[in-house]
């Protein structure tokens, strides 16, 4: 006679987080196989989980799916006994990465977006490693048997520092190759289940290493490149350029691939992220979901589709289910170890590469080796990532300013040392472990 497996329990970390928030929970809610789970929210903002558990009964209620709920703001109250821990978490997200911009545009840094690569993507590491490092911790001390998924920018460099400091099961997710398959199955007028994209590289530095098609296997580079041809040319200048020159198409867009090269700036601006509209968006999400919580507004609408996140084949809740029946699946980008994946970045590494359950075990397909000038690129980006994660670990001005040295977006000696002076000083709050340094 089959046993059947228990409903999991699941701790969301950083649930008021309105994007991840609902999206996790409206693929949580349809899931079958999750009936039955123990789902605990945890976020340090009291106002705002009161609201995602509102929404979570909600959706409980309506799709009849009989979750134990818990909502707390300690969550070493409901790691014991974890099957998954979905993280997502920032401190005063849009304002000090709006800071970050700043201290680069005042110091002379041609930085394009400031987030995740360059002096930006340096302080946010300084703030977010630590964070996730405690709750990694928590996890490996209350929960070690649990599989950490992660969402939490900068990526790389999270699930790095994760590897390094813990023993941890972790994985980071990452919609920036998944959401460029159905961009350029839109070039090719094709549907996207149509064609094979594959990429490689670290966490917003991706390449497509193969495209084809996914039943005939024929090679639809050409196809791209014919297509962009006749885009207008202020569509992805750098995307395209790095194809021209290097022979592989970048998947995140220019102002992400742009964080990682010197001379991005030329192309793409340091306009960098547009606040104000994100604020919109925001201020729509809070006053959706206080409907939703409140139950002045009908939760049915959540539940009649999946997540983005679903529907470019990368969801979470996806990645649960298949460990939990030992299925297996294909995904878009997974971020993990290197394991030979890419023959020819170092093992010691994380990167983002094709995902796979396989027997229940979440691991990568092998992408062989990157083009040379690709792969130094990647593996510049492999060292500043440790001297970063090093950096917020310790404490090591030292090392934080190596990083910047060896970064190409820092054009000056000079520059980086007053850069990072700023930033050590402008964030001062959350850099304690600078404090003696």
């Amino acid at each position: 006679m089959e046993t059947l497996m228990a409903p999991p329990k699941i701790v969301a970390i950083g649930i008021g987080s309105f994007v991840f928030g609902v999206e996790l929970l409206r693929d949580v809610f349809r899931a079958p196989e999750l009936r039955g789970c123990e789902l605990a929210l945890v976020d340090l903002d009291a106002g705002r989980l009161r609201m995602m558990a509102g929404l979570a009964e909600r959706l409980n209620e309506a799709s009849c799916a009989g979750a134990r709920i818990a909502a707390t703001t300690d969550r070493a109250e409901v790691l014991p006994g974890a099957d998954f821990v979905v993280t997502s978490i920032e401190v005063n997200r849009d304002a000090l990465w709006r800071l970050d911009h700043e201290i680069c545009r005042r110091n002379g840094i041609p930085s394009v977006l400031s987030e995740n690569g360059g002096p930006g993507g340096l302080s946010h590491a300084l703030r977010t490693v630590p964070l996730m490092v405690a709750v990694a911790r928590d996890v490996e001390r209350l929960a070690p048997d649990a599989l950490l998924l992660n969402y939490t920018n900068p990526e790389g460099r999270v699930c790095l520092a994760i590897r390094r400091h813990t023993s941890v099961r972790a994985a980071g997710l990452c919609h920036g190759v998944a959401g460029t398959v159905p961009y350029v199955a839109n070039l090719l007028e094709r549907e996207p289940q149509t064609i094979d994209l594959r990429a490689a590289g670290v966490n917003h530095f991706t390449w497509t290493t193969s495209l084809t098609g996914a039943t005939t296997g024929e090679d639809l580079y050409p196809a791209l490149r014919d297509a962009l041809a006749a885009r207008p040319p202020d569509e992805r200048p750098l995307c395209r350029l790095l194809l021209d020159r290097f022979g592989l198409f970048p998947t995140t867009g220019d102002n992400h691939a742009g964080e990682y090269i010197g001379w991005a700036a030329e192309l793409c601006g340091t306009q960098g992220y547009d606040f104000e509209a994100a604020a919109r968006l925001r201020q729509g999400a809070l006053e959706n979901i206080e409907s939703w919580s409140s139950g002045e507004k009908p939760v049915e609408s959540l539940l009649a589709q999946p997540s983005r996140e679903a529907r470019v084949g990368l969801s979470v809740v996806s990645i649960m289910t298949n460990v939990l029946n030992r299925g297996g699946a294909r995904y878009p980008s997974l971020i993990l170890p290197n394991e030979g994946y890419i023959e020819n970045v170092s093992r010691d590494a994380v990167v983002e590469v094709p995902g796979l359950v396989e027997s229940g075990r979440v691991c990568a397909l092998p992408v062989g080796p990157l083009p040379g000038p690709v792969a130094s690129m990647v593996q510049n980006e492999v060292e500043i990532q440790k001297l970063a994660v090093d950096a917020a670990a310790s404490g090591s001005r030292e090392l934080a300013l190596q990083a910047l040295l060896i970064d190409p977006v820092v054009n000056s000696a000079r520059k980086a040392e007053a850069v990072l002076d700023d930033i050590l000083s402008s964030h001062a709050a959350y850099l304690p472990q600078f404090a003696t340094s």
